[in-house]
């Protein structure tokens, strides 16, 4: 029974609740941001059957847990180690069950994994990718201190803009935008693959689902014409941190300072609120955003791995974990 893939129902509820609550707690240590209620959600959904959950090991002793949602035809999942190393031939064959059980409507599956040092995240994607099916993308998370005696520069915006804030915007034209940025990047589909998903989690974050949403650092630019071209969202990551949770910018519009204009905007609100610190996350891939944070300081600290099966083997991933 030790060696098989069991419902996570199964658990004792003090049991499961400790399993989530850790994965909680370990991507919140590492900067990744999720609703307060999110330890009790999850629990609730998996104990009453709403949720989709495995584990691997005894009742009071798991091993490795395995966490499934569904959402936009997309499958959303999560690996946790709870014996660290130990686990890994558990998180393979859990990642390969969630895979394996998808309904046929489903052709994508993106992972993530806690409890894992970063060599043993290597392994746990060399050992999925036995499968083609699967590819590693790689996530960095980047950090930039503020501080009054070195502010970041005043922003030098395109000329005949407007200027002010995300909620001064028309909803239907900010989500709009941020669907046709992600269109055909790296980070395509990795939050959502419909404008209805993508438009649920703009909301999520304006309503402070991610943490304290900041108006003052999360500015928004219009054309002479009177149209939306780019914005950024904020939200408070800590009472030190405020954490960017989107830059979305007019593709015609790219390449004329207005991304720079905008975090730079973004950065003078945060000092002039307090925050010493300034995060985000890119995806490796998408190397146009990555240097634009460097160039406006940014430096990475931390790195994590996406886990992504699709249904036909994956041709060219967008990443991989360097050996």
């Amino acid at each position: 029974m030790a060696n098989e893939i069991r419902p996570a129902r199964e658990l004792p509820r003090d049991e499961l609740w400790n399993l989530i609550g850790a994965v909680r707690h370990q991507l919140g240590a590492r900067g990744e941001i999720l609703p307060a209620s999110w330890v009790d959600d999850t629990v609730d959904a998996i104990a009453r059957g709403a949720g989709t959950a495995w584990f691997c090991g005894e009742l009071h002793a798991p091993r490795a847990l395995a966490v499934l949602w569904l959402r936009d035809q997309k499958g959303y999942g999560h690996l946790h180690a709870a014996k660290g190393a130990e686990a890994l031939p558990d998180l393979i064959r859990l990642g390969r069950h969630l895979a394996s059980g998808l309904p046929p409507n489903v052709d994508r599956l993106d992972m993530g994994s806690t409890g894992l040092a970063e060599s043993d995240e290597r392994e746990l994607g060399r050992g999925l990718g036995e499968d083609p099916r699967f590819a590693t993308l790689l996530r960095h998370s980047m950090v930039r201190s503020l501080s009054s005696e070195a502010p970041p520069p005043e922003p030098r915006w395109p000329p005949g803009l407007r200027v002010a804030t995300v909620r001064q915007s028309p909803f239907d034209q900010l989500t709009a935008l941020d669907w046709r940025t992600y269109r055909g990047t790296a980070d395509e589909t990795l939050l959502s693959n419909t404008p209805e998903g993508n438009r649920e989690l703009l909301e999520n974050a304006l309503a402070g689902l991610f943490g304290p949403f900041l108006d003052d650092a999360s500015p928004a630019a219009w054309n002479s014409a009177g149209a939306l071209i780019g914005f950024a969202v904020t939200c408070q990551e800590s009472l030190r941190s405020g954490i960017l949770i989107d830059l979305a910018v007019e593709p015609e519009f790219r390449r004329r300072g207005l991304g720079q204009a905008l975090l730079l905007r973004t950065l003078r609100a945060l000092l002039a609120l307090g925050y010493p610190r300034a995060h985000l996350w890119v995806t490796e891939g998408n190397r146009p955003a990555r240097q634009l944070y460097e160039k406006v300081g940014f430096t990475v600290d931390a790195s994590a791995a996406i886990y992504r099966w699709v249904r036909s083997p994956a041709q060219s991933p967008l990443s991989t974990i360097r050996p």
